[in-house]
């Protein structure tokens, strides 16, 4: 269900002999129900079990189990990956835990005020043995690897309308679907009910919801089917990604909330790729967020910019070819910051302390 877990911590706390994890796939049975029964008999019969962590929200695991699982002298951890956007997911779950692991600090209240009393905040990071330097010959461009819909058309728009040459990695190029603003023309209602119904119960969901409206309505969502500074290619395999923010002189990180980016203020999150692009020994171009700037040092181990005019000027100066030294003595600096301080070790250390 969730592969990048697999990639990531997964693999870095095996192979640095930090833990062996046993996982349990609630998929596997026929319903909730009897995944739940099968979860609870297992942990009873497992007699080397130190911690029952999990991700899942309450439509996958019931409340009574985790104090059942308590119960066995197991400490319980509930890692919220999304609770910037979708805190309520895990209201009634949440409480049970012995510790509450929140990736983002703007929702904790909402987690205290349902009695969650030991929660740590950390945010994402990356594994150094998957995603290491791959330095060869540089890619000019600007690189984006990910799905292009919301906020992320409207980035990409920008630097292309300005000559910007832009690499984009997405199987949505050619097979499209859901969530990819690429050719979609008519606005999808069930789509904007269902985010309705999630969003409006606090204040960021309202503004996620409120962007989202006014981004379908007054902006354009689509990405230009033929434009001389944006090249289009197929999804990579995480070895090519690796290589790719490597390569490319600058890799772009879109960390505004999905549509708030045409919002004064939009919201930001931190995602995978923030911790992704440098451990790849890669170059990252992002807005300014205060929680960004604490986890990597301005103009020399990431770009941030602060306006529109500040994209692209840095976009055009770095993208000189008589560049290229600083733009790997700025790699090689933001690789060596990502593997001190953002490793899924590093985290989940901090963690076992806490509990």
């Amino acid at each position: 269900m969730y592969w990048w877990q697999r990639i990531h911590f997964f693999d870095e706390l095996r192979r640095q002999e930090f833990a062996d994890i046993l996982t349990f796939n609630p998929l596997d049975f026929n319903s909730v129900d009897e995944a739940n029964e099968n979860l609870l008999n297992t942990i009873r019969k497992e007699k080397d079990i130190d911690i029952f962590l999990t991700c899942v929200d309450s439509a996958w695991i019931y409340a009574d189990v985790i104090h059942e699982i308590k119960k066995t002298g197991i400490p319980t951890v509930l890692v919220c990956w999304d609770n910037l956007e979708l805190p309520y997911k895990h209201k009634a779950i949440a409480p049970a835990f012995d510790l509450v692991w929140l990736t983002s600090k703007e929702t904790e209240y909402l987690f205290k005020e349902w009695g969650c009393r030991n929660i740590v905040f950390q945010t994402y990071a990356s594994n150094p043995l998957k995603f290491s330097p791959q330095w060869g010959k540089a890619i000019n461009s600007v690189g984006f690897i990910g799905t292009p819909y919301g906020s992320r058309v409207n980035k990409i728009n920008e630097l292309i309308k300005n000559n910007i040459d832009c690499s984009v990695y997405s199987d949505t190029f050619y097979n499209k679907g859901y969530n990819s603003s690429v050719g979609r023309k008519k606005t999808d209602i069930s789509d904007i009910v269902i985010k309705a119904y999630r969003y409006l119960k606090f204040p960021i969901g309202r503004k996620v919801l409120y962007s989202t409206l006014l981004n379908k309505f007054i902006r354009e969502g689509q990405l230009p089917d033929n434009h001389p500074s944006l090249f289009k290619n197929p999804s990579v395999s995480d070895e090519e990604m690796c290589s790719l923010y490597s390569n490319h002189t600058l890799s772009l990180n879109i960390t505004e909330l999905r549509d708030t980016y045409i919002l004064n203020e939009p919201i930001h999150k931190i995602h995978l790729r923030t911790f992704e692009i440098p451990m790849s020994g890669g170059l990252q171009l992002a807005s300014y967020s205060e929680e960004l700037s604490s986890y990597f040092q301005d103009n020399r181990e990431i770009l941030m910019y602060r306006s529109s005019e500040e994209l692209i000027d840095k976009c055009r100066f770095y993208l000189k070819e008589e560049n290229e030294p600083t733009v790997l003595k700025m790699k090689e600096r933001a690789r060596e910051r990502a593997q001190k301080e953002h490793t899924w070790l590093n985290r989940f250390e901090h963690v076992i302390g806490r509990l």
